[in-house]
């Protein structure tokens, strides 16, 4: 998915009054940090990061996805893929079958390959974008996914994805999905999180959505997720220097072997500037393994991010995290 069509996502995500309410600021948050801010966190990382992944379902199809999605893995990776399954239920609605391939997640990130099959007869055919895109949502409120905890509550949350489509011509489509938890709820806890997906839209290159498929299609992603295990390392008295707003000290720091998320404050704020520093994962070989997109929030002295690796990490195989000049071991 390109990046303009990720801000489209993030931008439609507020599901309900109080969703868009609280979406809306904290993007404004988000944008009130210059470029500068974020430039040492979109650095891709060398390609050598061992696959955490999990498998549901078919292991050989999934996997091949999982390759499509995420690049190759190797002999070592694909060893690793299924070692914390867990499986989804498929839904139905107005004759559409969604089934969960695969699915797995942290406390920030949910992934969930689903084959979308539309009834017999239906082509659903592969969309340039001179054409138009395929979204899982439509142009009113009632046409968006949702995601609620147990007791009916929204998760604010976006989604992204990519579509892996074989056969232009006919009614099956499969995309790769991730969703960020933007307030930090813990998507795989155990406790019950409804995703609800409302149909299937094309949408224009000048934003008109047309429905393709629409209905109603529940999956309990928080309950029979397979949940990967994060890590906070101790990071009392980690600090950087900056040239503009003094000593930058880490507060928080968690990261599994699919993303990180970090908050840390400044001593000298300054008007219109958020520091920041790179941020990397050390893996045993010296590499270094860096996130790939960000997301987050800030205030006159403080902030706070947290994205995805590109490709899963085994942090078996990390020896530490590198902040700007400091490190924090993780043995």
């Amino acid at each position: 998915m390109d990046k303009n069509a990720f801000q489209t996502e993030m931008n439609r995500v507020a599901f309900t009054p109080a969703g868009r309410e609280a979406l809306t600021e904290a993007l404004m948050k988000g944008k009130a940090a210059p470029a500068r801010r974020s430039g040492a966190w979109v650095r891709r990382g060398m390609a050598a990061a061992l696959a955490a992944v999990v498998l549901a379902g078919s292991a050989v199809a999934a996997g091949t996805l999982w390759e499509r999605y995420f690049g190759r893995l190797d002999e070592t990776q694909q060893e690793i893929i299924g070692t914390l399954s867990r499986e989804l239920p498929a839904a139905e609605s107005n004759g559409t079958t969604m089934t969960p391939l695969a699915a797995f997640g942290d406390q920030d990130f949910y992934y969930l390959m689903l084959e979308i099959k539309a009834p017999e007869g239906t082509v659903l055919p592969d969309y340039g974008e001179d054409e138009g895109y395929y979204q899982l949502f439509g142009d009113t409120l009632e046409e968006r996914f949702t995601l609620t905890d147990s007791a009916g509550q929204d998760v604010l949350c976006t989604l992204d994805y990519t579509w892996l489509n074989d056969d232009p011509t006919d009614n099956v489509l499969t995309a790769a999905i991730r969703l960020w938890s933007l307030e930090g709820t813990d998507l795989c806890d155990g406790a019950d999180k409804i995703l609800h997906i409302p149909g299937l839209w094309v949408q224009s290159p000048d934003k008109i959505y047309t429905p393709v498929l629409t209905g109603g299609w529940d999956f309990n992603i928080g309950a029979h997720s397979g949940g990967v295990e994060s890590l906070t390392p101790d990071v009392a008295g980690v600090t950087v220097e900056d040239a503009d707003c003094g000593t930058m000290t880490m507060e928080y720091l968690r990261l599994s072997p699919l993303g990180m998320r970090i908050r840390h404050s400044w001593s000298e704020p300054k008007e219109g500037i958020y520091p920041g520093a790179a941020l990397s994962v050390v893996m045993e070989d010296g590499s270094e393994v860096f996130l790939k997109d960000t997301v987050g929030s800030g205030g006159e002295n403080w902030n706070e991010e947290f994205g995805p690796f590109e490709v899963p990490v085994d942090l078996g195989k990390a020896v530490a995290v590198r902040w700007g000049t400091a490190e924090i071991p993780l043995r």
